[in-house]
């Protein structure tokens, strides 16, 4: 069935706007909440004077939007993202995350306003559309910069580094044999030099 709508209604539309539900959805939900009116009633009086208060709120809705409409224009959302050496990114900027960036500044935009065909992936500027009323759609700029990421190692690097250690290691236990073995023939001169004096004194 086909009803009105009185109140913005994301899912299905703003205030004003004629939309086609399931009957049950409109009966149970939409109606007794005063979020919609039937498009059709057999009391014609009654539904203009209903359909008169949305005309009046719509128009109102429409002033504020356009309005709200000349801030959101001049507002940059910024991104950072990872961006290999070929340029490919590591994630990418979805509707949530604009959602989530003009919230911290300050801004109510719902993630169904925001229109975006794809999830954002590449440096620079890139404009959005945002719908804030059926009548009223303005641009938002998101800017995206490319941070390089910590180049990662290579499997081959770490085995080369792997391999620098432990020839370090067996350089180092070398010197350290040597080492040893100096001080043992110094130890060895040392005491055959004091026997001749001991024999040479006698």
């Amino acid at each position: 069935m086909e009803v009105i709508l009185r109140e913005d209604f994301l899912s299905l539309g703003y205030i004003g706007d004629t939309v086609r539900v399931k009957r049950g959805f409109a009966r149970n939900f939409l109606i007794p909440r005063g979020i919609a009116v039937e498009a059709s009633t057999s009391n014609d009086r009654v539904l203009k004077h209903k359909l008169s208060a949305i005309v009046a709120k719509r128009i109102k809705k429409k002033a504020e939007a356009e309005q709200f409409g000349k801030i959101i224009e001049q507002v940059i959302v910024e991104f950072t993202l990872k961006v290999g050496a070929k340029g490919k990114s590591f994630g990418s900027v979805t509707s949530k995350d604009i959602e989530g960036a003009l919230k911290n500044l300050g801004y109510s935009v719902d993630r169904r306003q925001i229109r975006l065909l794809d999830a954002i992936r590449g440096a620079g500027i890139h404009k959005v559309e945002v719908k804030l009323h059926s009548e009223v759609v303005v641009p938002l700029q998101v800017k995206v910069i490319a941070a390089q990421p910590v180049a990662a190692v290579s499997a081959d690097d770490a085995d080369a580094a792997k391999g620098k250690k432990k020839s370090r290691s067996k350089k180092a236990a070398a010197e350290d044999s040597q080492d040893g073995s100096s001080a043992s023939e110094g130890e060895a001169g040392a005491d055959a030099t004091a026997e001749s004096d001991a024999e040479a004194s006698e």
